[in-house]
Parts: C-alpha cells; structure tokens; sequence
C-alpha cells in the first residue's frame, strides 16, 4: 500500500485530494478523490487475482 505521504496520493491534476480508494483485497491505491478531509473508502481494484478472490467469496 502506497504511504499517505506519497506524491501521488495527495495531488491529482493540481488539486488537493484527501480521499483514497483502497483495495480491500490488495491494499493497493486505486484513485484519489476531491474531499473535504481525509476519507478512505475501500472497494476492489479490478486486477484479476482480487476479481477472483471476491468471486470466489460470493
């Protein structure tokens, strides 16, 4: 998982975005998003081995 204080995880095009999009599998960062504080929201990031755990779970 990429560090809060990671370039990427805080600026996106020259705005600030304190909202990170977690893998709740992998726990990579998937997307920032525009907030108002720091937000994180878990979901899944699409890669294959995290669509088939999830498959597999359901």
């Amino acid at each position: 998982m990429k560090a809060l204080t990671s370039p990427e995880a805080g600026v996106a095009q020259g705005r600030q975005d304190l909202g990170l999009i977690i893998c709740s599998r992998c726990e990579e960062m998937v997307d920032t998003i525009p907030t108002d504080g720091v937000k994180i929201i878990h979901g899944y990031c699409g890669k294959g081995e995290c669509e088939r755990s999830t498959a597999q779970n359901s």
